[in-house]
Formats: structure tokens, C-alpha cells, sequence
């Protein structure tokens, strides 16, 4: 079996937050009495092909460390990525890829779930010859995240600003599998944005969305924040 490492982005905040949470990084806020990274560590447990995870941590990272440090409450190992100064999603990944040996690597944010059959994600990623696919989600109301649209082959052919009206449409569901390579040319320590920086020019080469039918739910404003606790009972 091929393996492949995972990191998880839990450098976040959560200034949307800060009125419900404090003095702990976004990632580590409870969902019913439990931290929502443990929610995503438990999710990579079930999938074999999983050997290693890389946490990102940047804001209060020593608390993360603390938490999972040694922990054998999973079958994988768990490597830290700890950032003194903030560098961005993009910097943060390039950071931690320096703690991964596998060719593709499984990125997830942080502060978002969703139900994705990742074997099925791996296989898809093979067939395609991909050099990154999306885990992409249908949603009513696409316009709070931006709109991804894709070909009859699901390649990835743009990402749209949020439309005037609500719109039934894909969004980036921020699961990314890449090919490590891509991140040959971005620099150490840069503070580089994946979203907003990176991921237009990578589209452009070997890109497609792989969409998950099951639930999504992500933790940065309060009010999908205190969703999560009916999501999750």
C-alpha cells in the first residue's frame, strides 16, 4: 500500500471567534467538550494509507504541542511544523512539507470537515494524473466561500468571486491532495497566501475536484461554530 503523509493548517486565531473562544488556537476550539482538530485526526485514522501527520501550528502552537504531543490515540505518527512568525497558508504548507517524504501529500484546513471518501480521493488523483485535486462541495448558498467551476471531466477551470444573488454552486471544501513538487519554487519562509496566492497559477496545470456528497461544516464564524455542536452530536 502507498502511503501518504497528511498536514492539517492549525496556525488560525479565530479573531471571528475571540468573542467565544480565547486564548486558544482556532483548531482547538470544543465541539461538545471536544477539540475540533481532534474531530479531523480522528477522520485521518480511518484511512490506512495515512502513516504520518504534520500539524501546522502557528498561534499559540505550544498548546497544540502540548495536547498531541506523544499521543497514541492514533495509529499514525505526529510531527509539528511550529511557525515563530505567521507565514500564511502557502508558507505554512511549504514549511511543513520540509517534516514529508511521500510524493502526493494530503493537505486539510484546520478549521473545516467534511465527510470525503478519501480512498476515493487517492484513486481519483491517480487516474487523472493530477497534480492537485480539490475535495469540492455542493452548497445552496455557495456565495460565503467563492464558486469553483469544473469541465464535464471535473478539471478545474476557475475560481469566481462571490456573486451579487445566493447561488447554488461547488466550493472548495479546503481538502487539497498535490504533488509536492508544486511547492519547488515557492520560498523558505515566505508569507504567501495558498488561497488567494498560490492556487490560481496551480490550477493551471493538472487540476481537478474531486466532489464529496457527504455533510460540510466549517468553525470561522460564530454562528457555524455553534452549528458544529448539532452537526457533530
Amino acid at each position: 500500500m502507498k502511503t501518504t503523509d497528511a498536514i492539517i493548517l492549525a496556525g488560525g486565531k479565530g479573531t471571528r471567534l475571540q468573542g467565544i473562544i480565547s486564548d486558544i488556537p482556532k483548531p482547538l476550539a470544543p465541539v461538545n467538550g471536544r477539540p475540533f482538530l481532534d474531530i479531523l485526526l480522528s477522520q485521518l485514522n480511518q484511512v490506512q494509507a495515512i502513516q504520518r501527520v504534520v500539524i501546522a501550528a502557528g498561534y499559540k502552537s505550544e498548546k497544540i504541542v502540548e495536547r498531541y504531543h506523544g499521543s497514541a490515540a492514533y495509529r499514525f505518527s505526529i510531527l509539528f511544523s511550529e511557525e515563530r512568525d505567521l507565514l500564511g497558508t502557502g508558507g505554512a504548507i511549504k514549511k511543513a512539507l520540509s517534516l514529508t517524504t511521500s510524493d502526493s501529500v494530503l493537505i486539510l484546513n484546520g478549521d473545516s470537515y467534511v465527510d470525503a471518501d478519501f480512498e476515493g480521493l487517492f484513486r481519483f488523483h491517480g487516474e487523472n494524473h493530477a497534480r492537485i485535486s480539490i475535495v469540492l462541495k455542493e452548497m445552496d448558498n455557495a456565495n460565503r466561500y467563492g464558486y469553483v467551476t469544473v469541465n464535464s471531466m471535473n478539471c478545474i477551470l476557475r475560481f469566481e468571486e462571490k456573486h451579487p444573488q445566493e447561488m447554488r454552486g461547488l466550493i472548495n471544501a479546503g481538502i487539497y491532495l498535490i504533488d509536492r513538487t508544486l511547492f519547488d519554487q515557492v520560498p523558505e519562509n515566505r508569507v504567501i497566501s495558498f488561497e488567494k496566492e498560490l492556487l490560481s497559477e496551480m490550477i493551471q496545470d493538472s487540476a481537478y475536484g474531486f466532489i464529496a456528497d457527504g455533510k460540510f461544516i466549517d468553525i470561522g464564524l460564530p454562528e457555524s461554530y455553534r452549528a458544529a455542536e448539532q452537526y457533530f452530536t
